[in-house]
């Protein structure tokens, strides 16, 4: 037996209370919490891990209200933003399964006021964010005009929407659109013949027991709701989300970790829609060129170092992952919402880091550091960091990678390789025994790098092609 193992075992003998403030002080997952909303500035947060359909972990770190000194606990209520996607895609999909909707109706059938623009899009294309509507805060553009208002009307929306345009034809290409999600919304309502928020409490949040979800009303007192604040260069601020929307479709619901595992596992047993539209919710959008888009219907179908991964975020500093290999779920809610003025603080990746504190394998610094196989490569890949943090040309990109990060900013990476003081070779793992694809391209294989600056230590992943091409990659802190 391991001495450190001995010791506590003797402690839980003798002293069971002092074992058990030797265990609350040395889990790793608490102590990785910690050190990460002490990093990113986080007031508050809360957890649940979710194991074969059982809560193993549920907590609250941190404080849901600064001002009052409110801690943050499992029942604090948090506005998810986009992780309530998938509230409205699943809603989708029960209409599917009742048979009042059809993904691959044009939304003109349900929306019959829609503009000859949009004639040729389909329910499935609002769901999979490829119908070529307006991107992330470039939609319902005409609603600036004039400075906002605190109250939009359905109606108002509807009308903003007509009057942006559209960036592609439907399927050719996927951009995340709020804009489609409120129009999914619209079409929930048309085929139900009751208001989304109705359709919500009455399918879902009822019959699951979900009593602490409700979909945004500003006006409405909620209690254990969490102050939002946001990061302002350095400091915390209040956020201020005041408009009140009549349909909140795009991303308006309000809930706590311990509703949402009721709500996760209720999902996974087949509870909420049949497990063949719970599939389709859960697949890859397949665009006109035949490639595929990680996108499903209000969720990013993912993988991580060979695990199947299931995820969404949320801009008020939310995030919901699921492993489904693994019988493994981790929701992580915060009120640390965007950054105000260009900051790069963010509340993101705490869920995939959590996993691998259960899951060590999923970790990237779990990878040993081997001896360069490659040492052309690994230049080339620097290089392609350089490049991009300059916002040049990378021909080393495929083209869906390039046209998927043309508007993406560099302002982090740029800022990491100006504090760089080492990029190491850690693996290179074969794709084997499946077919996985990234904006069009198969990727044959994943390579893994460290890359250490003067203020922190990432794990870039970079997915390459048979012919040495990068079809995506990404960085991770752990």
């Amino acid at each position: 037996m391991h001495y450190a193992a001995f010791i506590l075992l003797v402690l839980l003998l003798l002293h069971p209370s002092r074992a058990l403030l030797v265990l609350a002080q040395t889990d790793p997952i608490d102590e990785y919490i910690q050190a990460e909303m002490k990093s990113r500035s986080i007031p508050g947060l809360a957890l649940v891990v979710v194991k074969n359909g059982d809560i193993v972990k549920i907590k609250g770190y941190g404080f849901a209200n600064l001002e009052y000194d409110v801690p943050a606990t499992p029942d604090t209520v948090f506005a998810l933003a986009s992780v309530a996607k998938q509230f409205t895609a699943t809603a989708i999909m029960l209409l599917v399964d009742q048979g009042k909707v059809r993904l691959d109706d044009p939304i003109n059938q349900y929306l019959p006021s829609s503009p000859e623009q949009w004639k040729a899009i389909t329910v499935r294309h609002l769901l999979t964010h490829t119908a070529g509507l307006a991107a992330l805060f470039k939609g319902f553009n005409s609603l600036r005009e004039g400075g906002w208002r605190t109250d939009y009307t359905t109606a108002q929306m509807f009308e903003a929407a007509v009057k942006d345009p559209i960036s592609f034809a439907p399927g050719e290409r996927w951009q995340y659109s709020d804009v489609g999600y409120f129009l999914l919304g619209m079409i929930i309502e048309k085929a139900s013949g009751g208001t989304y928020r109705n359709f919500l409490a009455s399918h879902f949040f009822k019959p699951v027991g979900m009593a602490s979800t409700s979909v945004t009303d500003l006006w409405a007192i909620l209690k254990n709701r969490a102050a939002g604040y946001s990061m302002r260069g350095h400091r915390l601020v209040n956020s201020r989300r005041v408009v009140q929307f009549e349909l909140h479709s795009a991303g308006g619901v309000w809930s706590t970790v311990r509703d949402l595992a009721k709500w996760d596992n209720a999902l996974a047993t087949g509870r909420i829609v049949k497990p063949s539209s719970l599939e389709q919710m859960w697949r890859p959008v397949k665009l006109n060129s035949g490639g595929s888009y990680p996108y499903g219907f209000g969720w990013v179908i993912d993988e991580k170092r060979g695990h199947q991964m299931i995820t969404h975020v949320g801009l008020t500093g939310t995030e919901y992952t699921r492993f489904p290999d693994d019988k493994l779920t981790v929701i992580v809610l915060t009120n640390l919402d965007l950054p105000i003025g260009g900051t790069t603080s963010n509340a993101w990746g705490l869920t995939k880091g959590v996993a691998g504190r259960l899951i060590p394998a999923l970790l990237f610094s779990s990878l040993k550091e081997q001896a360069e196989i490659n040492p052309d490569l690994t230049q080339k890949l620097r290089n392609l960091l350089l490049k991009a943090a300059k916002g040049e040309e990378v021909p080393m990109m495929t083209p869906g990678l390039r046209a998927r990060r043309a508007d993406a900013s560099v302002a982090n990476l740029a800022k990491r390789l100006q504090e760089l003081t080492s990029f190491t070779f850690l693996a290179c793992e074969e794709i084997k025994g499946r077919v996985f694809e990234r904006f069009g391209a198969q990727v044959s294989r994943t390579c893994y790098y460290k890359m250490v600056t003067r203020s922190e230590t990432r794990y870039y992943r970079f997915l390459l092609t048979s012919d040495d091409k990068v079809a995506d990659f990404g960085s991770f802190t752990e």
